[in-house]
């Protein structure tokens, strides 16, 4: 798994995050799913099953994250698992690989249930005693939903069928599809539906491409005067800015350090027009170290530092 998956992964581990985003996918933003609800599971998804031969064979693969939460529905209790994969890049075969992950857990559920009974013996019938689960058991259900963190637009397939070539439409009714629940930053309208820093976090990421809109976002949306420094460093890593702040504090007044950014960014553009100057020979490096107001050690380290070379060097 790469940086920014790793880190995507860890920036949704937290409840409230997590489950605002099942709230979204599931329930259209509707509180359904409270963030004490949830608990966390084994990412580890491992079947057993056996082979025409008869020889027990093992599959295992790490989701990125799983939680059981209770939901509540007509006055009644039920128990669901939601997986969550961070997607940093665009996948091409995503359906495959929640389908192999859902495939993996129920396909252990079933083996759960098959030792549970073994032990038990309360097996009522032949059937039951083949299929290692009875007719009155029940499948917890498992969602995966796809958190695309990527500021290109998402072109790879949403479902299992977009994956196969044009085939003879009576073929199509007998071929499962398997669909992705893709949550893309990028096609959200209405981001009020978000209240932790996904809402600016995602705003950014829609908006990734025009420095004009992330300049107005950030400097006239009241919602980036107080960022959680968790939320700023997932914009920095995903949006690709290089906001500063103090990583011991909790809370960021982005609009403050966007300004403090472009004012830096400004600075850095003068300091390249003078590292050019001297490298050209238009002016002494000593010149140039009082333009910049630096030493002219100080100067000639930072010249060289950004890949530039003084006159005698060259």
């Amino acid at each position: 798994m790469g940086t920014k998956d790793s880190k995507a992964k860890e920036y949704l581990s937290d409840n409230t995050r997590f489950s605002e985003i099942c709230n979204y996918v599931l329930f259209d933003g509707e509180k359904v799913i409270k963030p004490e609800d949830l608990k966390e599971c084994d990412t580890t998804e491992v079947l057993s099953v056996f082979g025409i031969d008869k020889k027990q064979i093992v599959k295992q693969k790490w989701r990125d994250l799983l939680k059981s939460v209770s939901v509540k529905h007509t006055g009644q209790m039920y128990v669901i698992l939601i997986g969550a994969e961070a997607q940093a890049d665009i996948h091409y075969a995503m359906p495959v690989k929640t389908m192999i992950y859902d495939a993996l857990n129920y396909g252990e559920q079933v083996n759960e249930a098959k030792k549970r009974h073994r032990k038990n013996k309360d097996y009522r019938s032949s059937d039951e005693f083949l299929s290692g689960f009875t007719l009155d058991d029940k499948l917890t259900p498992v969602i995966t939903i796809t958190l695309y963190l990527g500021t290109a637009q998402w072109d790879g397939p949403r479902s299992l069928a977009e994956m196969m070539p044009q085939m003879d439409e009576r073929i199509l009714p007998f071929i499962n599809d398997y669909r992705i629940n893709l949550l893309n930053p990028l096609e959200i309208t209405d981001f009020s539906k978000f209240e932790t820093g996904l809402r600016p976090l995602f705003e950014l990421l829609k908006n990734a491409s025009d420095e004009e809109k992330l300049n107005d976002l950030i400097t006239n949306d009241e919602t980036f005067t107080k960022v959680d420094v968790e939320t700023v460093a997932a914009i920095n890593l995903f949006v690709g800015t290089d906001i500063k702040y103090d990583e011991k504090e909790e809370v960021v007044n982005m609009c403050k350090a966007w300004d403090d950014h472009k004012k830096r960014g400004i600075q850095e553009g003068r300091l390249f027009e003078i590292y050019l100057s001297v490298q050209e020979g238009d002016y002494s490096a000593k010149r140039g170290a009082e333009k910049a107001e630096m030493s002219l050690d100080e100067f000639e380290k930072a010249m060289s530092k950004a890949g530039y070379k003084i006159p005698e060097m060259v």
